[in-house]
This record gives structure tokens, sequence and C-alpha cells, in this order.
């Protein structure tokens, strides 16, 4: 597998520019680049200078975070500036991606946003319908720049696409060669604390596009949020599992830390990206990954 560097780790303390030089010198192999991060990036450079960081670095991009869908999304119901203002972003992590040779993009089903929190409000046949319709048109999107979808299962009950088996019934109907999916250790862990990763093995494995590691703070199940993101070598999940699930269905891509820990973002982009380069390579080097 390859060691990759999401920009949430350090998205409060450092910038693109910061983020690229250090992990070409830590040693990261990939870099998953944030929307927002890309964004204040432009208002400085331009896209043809990161192309020229990429054409002369051993560092390389691979995914866009993230795009957050919503139920309404591409279909009658939506509404025009939302959608336009969605749109955008999405076509923004394409175009940059075409110029820079960047093939994915991390997909996030739709979340319940009320701040009051509580579990998402809907059904699970219209969530597998709207997911369907809205990867399906989003697949017909990314062609041209030769973009692939990955779809990200989210296993706090907040989210409207919590297990494995639910996203695999999503990305099955799709059927599209561009459409497939992102599995992440706490993005799974958080469904009732779920340290079996078997169900990997019941994906068509072609299908994984990347993977996301992290342990997290073992707390109560109230308690667990994104926040709650720590680097491989304690906590609550089962990371040597996930590896070795991700390892038996044949997984070669990317493993890359992510991480949306506040305390993190109090340190230096040097701590935060040398301790994510050292935790993340020992785990899979222990694990046989690499």
């Amino acid at each position: 597998m390859l060691v990759s560097y999401n920009e949430a780790c350090a998205k409060d303390c450092s910038t693109l520019e910061k983020d690229l030089e250090l992990c070409e010198k830590a040693g990261f192999d990939c870099i998953e680049i944030r929307l927002d991060m890309l964004t204040d990036y432009l208002t400085r450079h331009t896209v043809e200078e990161l192309a020229s960081f990429f054409k002369t670095s051993r560092l390389r991009p691979h995914a866009f975070n993230a795009l957050y869908l919503y139920p309404e999304f591409l279909s009658e119901r939506d509404d025009a500036e939302k959608q336009a203002a969605l749109l955008a972003e999405f076509r923004l992590g394409c175009e940059v991606g075409k110029a820079i040779g960047s093939h994915y993009f991390i997909i996030v089903p739709p979340l319940q946003r009320d701040p009051l929190g509580g579990p998402f409000v809907g059904t699970r046949e219209e969530t597998f319908e709207n997911c369907v319709r809205i990867l399906k048109k989003l697949s017909e999107l990314a062609r041209p720049y030769d973009m692939n979808l990955c779809f990200e299962l989210v296993g706090f009950e907040r989210s409207s696409v919590r297990s494995v088996a639910e996203a695999d019934a999503i990305v099955r109907a799709v059927d599209r060669d561009n459409v497939g999916f992102v599995f992440d250790s706490y993005n799974i862990f958080l469904n009732g604390g779920c340290n079996d990763f078997s169900a990997i093995g019941t994906v068509q494995p072609e299908k994984i596009f990347a993977a996301h590691l992290m342990s997290a703070d073992d707390v109560p199940e109230d308690q667990r949020g994104q926040d709650k993101r720590c680097f491989c070598g304690s906590g609550a999940v089962d990371t040597d599992g996930f590896l070795q699930a991700l390892k038996a269905a044949g997984y070669k891509g990317i493993a890359s830390v992510e991480t949306f820990r506040p305390e993190y973002w109090q340190k230096t982009p040097e701590w935060v990206i040398e301790n994510a380069w050292r935790t993340t390579h020992h785990a899979l080097e222990a694990n046989g990954c690499l």
C-alpha cells in the first residue's frame, strides 16, 4: 500500500503549500487535497503552479476531499442556488484534478446537519434512491475528467449510509466503473463500535479506490465524534484488523491518515506531518502492507 496524508490532519494550522513541502520531506507517497485548502491556495497561486510542483515531486496527488451530498441534490426538488454551489465545488476538483493528475474524489452521503444533532431523518429506501440517482449523474459529469468517485459510508447516527452493506448495495446499483468506495477505519467503527472489518471482503475488490487509516479515543458511544480521531498506535479502533481486511481483499492502494483532532491543530504543521508519517508508516509496516 501507499502511505498517504489527508490535509484534515493539520487543516487549522497549515496551508496546502506547506503540506506539500512537509509531506515531500517526510516521505509520504501521496496527498489528499481538501477543497477548502485548495480554494485558499488558489488565492495566492495558480493551478499551473500546483501542476508544476507535482511534475517535479515524488509526492503524488490522490483524492479530493470531499463533496458532501444532500438528499435533494440533482433532483427536481433541488434548490437551484444550492445545487449550483455544490456543482461548482465538484467541477473545481475535477478541473484541477485533470491538470495535476488526480483521479479520485471522495463523496460523502447525506448527513443530518441540524445543529441540535439527532439521527438522520429519512428512510433507507429514500437514501438508496437518492444516492443512486446522485452518483449516476456525478459519474457522467466526472467521466470527461477521468475522475473516479469514492463513496464513503459514515457510521454514526447522523449519517444516511452507516454500514458496508448499505454502501455496497448503492455502489452495485449505480454499476459504473468510475464509482467505488473509500473505506475509513473510524467511520466503520462509528457504527456501534464495530471492530469487525470482515464486511470489506464482501464487496467487489476492484471497487475499493481508497482507504483512510486512523484510530480514535476510547470514549462512550454518545461522545464519539470526528474530533476523537487520532493517529495509529493507540485508541479504540483495531487498525491492524482493518489493514488485514484490506490486505485480504487484495487492496494495494493508498492508506491515508485522516484526523480532525483540535489538539493536533494546536501543534505546528511540522509536528503533525512528522507524527502522521511515523505512525502510519509503522502501522503499514507492522502489518506487511508496504
